[in-house]
């Protein structure tokens, strides 16, 4: 997660990271849900090294034990 993350992240998170255990089924939006993170803020995702971009799609995936999530806030500049 980029530093704009780091405030969702559970207190004993180090480098970014934590790790989540989310009920069987839970989809994207239920991490994004569970971290209290804006559902509209990430603009790319990438689940397990895979670029997801950010789409319906996305939201309601269901995760899997062991994935590994990325999230990235919306980029500036020009």
């Amino acid at each position: 997660m980029f530093m704009k993350y780091k405030k969702y992240l559970p207190l004993n998170s180090s480098d970014f990271k934590a790790n989540l255990s989310l009920k069987d089924g839970s989809t994207f939006l239920d991490l994004l849900d569970s971290l209290d993170i804006p559902r509209d803020d990430p603009k790319l995702v990438l689940i397990n090294g895979i670029s997801r971009g950010i789409s319906d799609k996305v939201h309601t995936e269901r995760l899997r034990d062991g994935d590994v999530v990325a999230i990235f806030p919306p980029a500036g500049g020009g």
